[in-house]
């Protein structure tokens, strides 16, 4: 594995943690801004797989419509823009 590879894996993997644990109900309103902070970095950075965060949502979710790549991945970084937005 090349060391770009493993970056984007690690931060794949880094972005679908961090998206989960934003709607944990245990996180503080300032912790939530930090995670969606972090989570627009790797969106804007292009450092992620996008299509690996997709098939990760559709997995989970298989009842629900799936998930669009570009829409989709779109629709995450709003969500989060609206968080860390949030005063």
């Amino acid at each position: 594995m090349t060391k770009e590879n493993q970056i984007e894996f690690n931060n794949t993997d880094l972005l679908i943690e961090l998206y989960e644990l934003l709607f944990n109900d245990k996180i503080s309103i300032e912790t939530s801004k930090i995670l969606s902070k972090i989570i627009m970095d790797l969106i804007d950075n292009h450092e992620i797989d996008e299509e690996k965060v997709i098939n990760h949502f559709n997995e989970k979710n298989p009842e629900n419509i799936k998930f669009n790549l570009k829409e989709d991945l779109e629709t995450i970084y709003d969500i989060c823009l609206e968080i860390y937005e949030e005063e």
